[in-house]
């Protein structure tokens, strides 16, 4: 569930990359929460997401190392 994903990434201070928009309307307004890379892109094959991410990863890097608690990518 949510919550459980929720609770292992605060509990290990991982990333939770997601491309729906509830974990990040939860990061930001939770007191504790893990930072949440949001994929704001269509259905697509893999390939495509991942030159989109790649493309757009030192960006994503940067704000992940600043702290940022929701990182957008469209």
């Amino acid at each position: 569930s949510d919550s459980e994903i929720w609770a292992k990434a605060l509990a290990l201070g991982a990333v939770i990359v997601t491309k729906d928009d509830d974990f990040a309307g939860r990061a930001a307004v939770a007191k504790a929460a893990p930072q949440v890379l949001w994929l704001r892109f269509g259905n697509m094959r893999n390939a495509e997401l991942l030159q989109r991410v790649d493309a757009t990863w030192a960006a994503i890097e940067s704000a992940l190392s600043a702290g940022e608690r929701v990182v957008e990518v469209r």
